[in-house]
């Protein structure tokens, strides 16, 4: 069966301010009991934070199986420092061009370059040929890149309003992510 993930990227948290950033997300979420407060085995292979009685505020459906809650795996990880937040494979889109393909070709070199410091690396459209910074590509299943993600483990899939919240609450721009091992 495996476990799933949704990685909630923040684009714009700086190195300085994630760890702050990071702090005042779990206040948020334990404030508004989406989360439990204290660390616990519940991310797999990490210490993360257990869904909490008002978890159905994060997700889609206010009627999403509450099953998850009884498997040992389904907390929140926050994770800070450089990080690439990716999934299995990848299907990105070429503003461009709107061509859709997993990268292939350059894609681990350019992603090399920006978790070595460049912030400005480039990936190239297969398709056209348009240059594009690493961190603006979208698509279905696109990876994020940052200095602050929030890894749900095995929870229903997160609502858009959710998500929509916690950009307008930091200004930042946030980034899903999702996978499945």
């Amino acid at each position: 069966m495996g476990d799933s993930f949704q990685i909630i990227v923040d684009r714009d948290a700086s190195a300085d301010e994630a760890p702050r950033l990071a702090a005042e997300v779990h206040d948020w979420l334990v404030a508004r009991r989406i989360i439990e407060g204290g660390l616990t085995d519940s991310a797999l292979g990490n210490l993360g934070y257990r869904p909490g009685l008002g978890y159905r505020a994060a997700v889609a459906g206010p009627d999403e199986e509450p099953g998850f809650l009884s498997l040992l795996t389904n907390g929140l990880q926050i994770e800070v420092g450089r990080t690439v937040f990716h999934t299995i494979g990848g299907e990105l889109a070429c503003r461009a061009c709107g061509a859709r393909f997993e990268p292939e070709d350059g894609w681990s070199e350019a992603v090399d370059d920006w978790y070595s410091g460049n912030d400005g690396a480039e990936f190239g459209c297969p398709n056209c040929g348009k240059p594009e910074r690493l961190v603006d590509w979208n698509g279905e299943f696109p990876w994020g890149f940052g200095n602050l993600g929030f890894k749900f483990w095995n929870w229903p899939p997160l609502s858009g309003r959710f998500i929509q919240d916690m950009a307008e609450k930091w200004g930042h721009r946030m980034l899903l992510v999702r996978g499945h091992l």
